[in-house]
């Protein structure tokens, strides 16, 4: 027999209401979204057990903290150094400006993008019917 924590660091990509609660009813991804299978809308990226850890070791959260404050160091003293100089930031400007704004008439990967996120609103009144019970009402108080 063997121990492992598996992390998971959840996004939900369902549209929120004015109270900022998403299509199910909560403010944050749960374990409801693991739920008969998962939610459409769920969506997931790895992450270390450090990042996730209740109580984390002193040492480490020093090492961790001393990394970042190595890496600000060295990137403000590039930027007083070489950054800042005028024909560095003309370079930048200039491309910041280049950059336009995408749509999905010309762009194929967009276009797909966003017809996922209508399949997987369809999917998600399905999937919460199955979660819920068959309730329809998504600000239902055992939900809560």
């Amino acid at each position: 027999m063997t121990w492992s924590n598996v992390c998971v660091e959840g996004f939900c990509f369902g549209e929120t209401d004015e109270q900022g609660n998403y299509p199910c009813g909560r403010y944050s991804p749960s374990c409801l979204c693991l739920e008969n299978k998962i939610c459409p809308h769920f969506a997931y990226s790895e992450t270390m057990e450090r990042m996730i850890a209740e109580f984390p070791p002193l040492r480490l959260i020093l090492w961790d903290r001393l990394g970042i404050w190595m890496e600000d160091i060295r990137w403000r003293l590039r930027w007083w150094f070489w950054d800042c100089l005028w024909f560095n930031r003309r370079k930048v400007d200039k491309f910041f400006n280049n950059i336009g704004s995408a749509s999905s008439k010309d762009y194929p990967g967009l276009a797909e993008f966003e017809e996922e996120e209508k399949q997987s609103e369809i999917e998600f009144k399905e999937w919460f019917k199955k979660v819920s019970g068959g309730k329809d009402d998504r600000r239902s108080e055992n939900l809560q």
